[in-house]
């Protein structure tokens, strides 16, 4: 999710590993879980903060969990950088629903199982969609590295998915460790799988129509037959319906606001939050041609930056100078009494944000600051709304987030 810099940890140029990948380097590179407690050891909620935000931690452990999302019902998925998805149940067992660690690439660099996403109609018998989900990875293909958007299906065992089930919808070559995205998120309405794409640290990507890289694309899923197995890449055909991005890591699909609300890693200066209207052409938010609100001088004579572009602009610019490193998009919030908003953070400074527009106008307000160990590595929720962050420990809980 993170970037590229110098030996100065606040400074990334264009061709070294950012200060914040080498400090998640050096924790997913442990070779596995330890300290493990018995299986319905849970940690006790306990808030830290005020009565209107803090955190309380849940679950007894998880190795780097870089997504955390629900099934439509009460367990809670947690994913795992090394290559598994765990389940926390309610009553604080946690077991594995699939380990992909024989196929997935986690390191060096940004590599590693990156996210879940059930289908709309996974609980319903009579739809096609029953029992399936998909997850985006980098694994290995002979001598290439490939990211991968996979369908698995679950098995008889409601807690345990079929291994075996796997079906590629995309497979994309990689040249370099860093910037891969991950994202995957439905519109339940249409049941079409958006999904977020890196530019694989080759800025031009971005605003190349020649590669899916640097992208937000669209996916039908349901083109794809329940039975086909293996290699079904010729039977969906991705739509790009934003380009211009850096590192899309986190994003969310908002269908009652019909937007996408994506958190765009940046490089040097700025963090962006950029909002995508559904079902307008698509947007170009301008990377490598612009960081933030400013042209981005490295690229401005290059090919892709000459003539006259119409960029979208972010809604929110978050300055390196006041300790941010790498936006981590979130979820869209809806209490049950009070404004929707989008929740979303940043790795390093780990402050917490709402954004809203009120008559026309995007407020970001700074709800307060945390001090989990590492990093935050990204903002999920329950089948109830609530929020939970994961982070970079590799061997620790998630945390529920307290909004009121």
């Amino acid at each position: 999710m993170n970037s590229q810099p110098s030996s100065r940890p606040g400074h990334r140029g264009p061709t070294r590993p950012l200060f914040l990948s080498l400090i998640v380097l050096a924790l997913v590179m442990l070779t596995g879980r330890t300290g493990a407690a018995s299986p319905t050891s849970v940690y006790l909620p306990l808030t830290v903060g005020n009565r209107s935000f803090g955190i309380e931690p849940v679950g007894r452990g998880f190795y780097v969990a870089t997504a955390i999302t629900h099934a439509g019902d009460e367990r809670i998925f947690v994913v795992e950088r090394g290559g598994r998805i765990q389940i926390l149940h309610p009553d604080g067992r946690e077991t594995t629903f699939l380990d992909l660690a024989a196929r997935v690439v986690s390191s060096p660099g940004e590599y590693g199982l990156f996210d879940l996403a059930f289908h709309p109609d996974y609980a319903d018998p009579a739809s096609p969609g029953h029992g399936s989900f998909y997850v985006s990875y980098t694994g290995r293909g002979q001598d290439q590295i490939y990211t991968y958007i996979s369908r698995f299906h679950v098995s008889a065992d409601p807690d345990t998915a079929d291994p075996s089930s796997e079906t590629w919808l995309l497979k994309l070559p990689q040249t370099q460790i860093y910037h891969k995205g991950g994202e995957l998120d439905f519109d339940p309405r249409t049941h079409d799988l958006y999904a977020g794409l890196g530019e694989d640290t080759h800025p031009p990507n971005a605003q190349l129509l020649t590669t899916l890289k640097g992208k937000i694309i669209r996916l039908a899923v349901d083109d794809v037959p329940p039975d086909a197995a293996g290699d079904a890449t010729d039977l969906v055909a991705p739509e790009i319906v934003a380009l211009g991005l850096r590192n899309p890591w986190r994003f969310d699909v908002d269908p009652p606001s019909d937007r996408i609300y994506i958190g765009d890693v940046g490089e040097n200066t700025w963090e962006e939050v950029n909002v995508l209207a559904l079902g307008d052409p698509p947007s170009n938010f301008g990377w490598p041609c612009r960081e933030g609100p400013d042209a981005y001088a490295t690229f401005q004579n290059h090919p892709v930056c000459l003539g006259n572009p119409t960029f979208t602009p972010p809604v929110v610019s978050l300055a390196h100078t006041d300790g941010h490193c790498a936006v981590i998009g979130g979820k869209m919030f809806r209490p049950p009494h009070g404004r929707a908003q989008f929740i979303y953070s940043d790795a390093c400074s780990q402050q917490i944000f709402s954004l809203v527009q009120i008559d026309g106008v995007w407020q970001n307000t700074r709800l307060g600051d945390l001090e989990l160990p590492g990093l935050i590595t990204t903002i999920g929720e329950d089948v109830d709304g609530n929020l939970y962050l994961g982070n970079t420990a590799s061997n620790g809980p998630i945390y529920r987030l307290i909004l009121q």
